[in-house]
């Protein structure tokens, strides 16, 4: 009998208890993510049985219960965004308020500590929505190609040619990429600090050489940016604020 794709196991550490949602895809290796609201999610080989599943994730739980643990600090979560005048959203790590007023046509612009936008009907906070995500993804595209071509600099000894770069919403990465040279960004990167972005990138370039989280893999990316460690703690407070 073929064991199911998608399917929710529980794994024990210090006398708790924790469930992870399950999924096989085609992938090569299998992977673990622990977001912000203290969800687990794993993702593994279509071909890996599920005792090997279970026995990789079993040593992996002093990560996932130390990581839960660190984002139980800044529960509760914020809010979902509501789009009113005077609520605050990110741009590459400061806070802007914003500034809603009334036009015939729908602009975004950054001025001083403010994000000023104008639209047909101020009441209709999917129409203010709207005019935010399309202008963080219009920052994004310029942005994120800017430090592609900063991070490529820097890792010129990587030789790495024909990078492909594409942007898009993500909801459980910031980024990924492709053994063929393609690196995929979450356009709310530009949300989070210049040195945050700068770690995605190098991070993703570097799995270019080395696709797996090996030893060999970190040596490879603290060679490069040997403080690695500390944007990743910072970017993982980005989605908090």
């Amino acid at each position: 009998m073929p064991k199911p794709n998608h399917q929710t196991i529980f794994i024990e550490y210090a006398g708790k208890s924790v469930s992870i949602a399950l999924e096989f895809r085609q992938r090569k290796r299998l992977s673990i993510s622990v977001h912000p609201d203290g969800s687990v999610t794993a993702l593994a080989p279509l071909d890996r049985s599920i005792n090997d599943v279970l026995t990789h994730l079993r040593r992996r739980r002093g990560w996932i219960f130390k990581q839960r643990r660190q984002f139980e600090k800044y529960q509760p979560l914020p809010e979902k965004k509501r789009y009113v005048p005077g609520e605050t959203h990110l741009y590459l790590g400061r806070q802007y308020r914003l500034r809603i007023q009334r036009a015939n046509q729908t602009t975004v612009k950054l001025i001083g500590r403010f994000f000023n936008v104008s639209v047909p009907n101020p009441k209709q906070s999917r129409l203010i929505a709207i005019a935010m995500e399309t202008w963080y993804c219009s920052h994004a595209s310029s942005l994120l190609h800017d430090r592609l071509n900063y991070c490529l600099e820097l890792g010129a000894s990587l030789r790495l040619v024909d990078v492909k770069l594409r942007i898009m919403p993500m909801k459980r990465r910031w980024g990924s990429c492709s053994k063929i040279g393609t690196i995929m960004l979450n356009v709310d990167l530009v949300k989070t600090p210049l040195h945050c972005i700068d770690y995605v990138i190098m991070h993703e370039l570097c799995h270019l050489r080395v696709h797996d989280h090996s030893p060999a893999f970190f040596r490879l990316l603290g060679r490069y940016m040997p403080d690695w460690k500390a944007r990743k703690e910072r970017l993982e407070l980005a989605v908090l604020r």
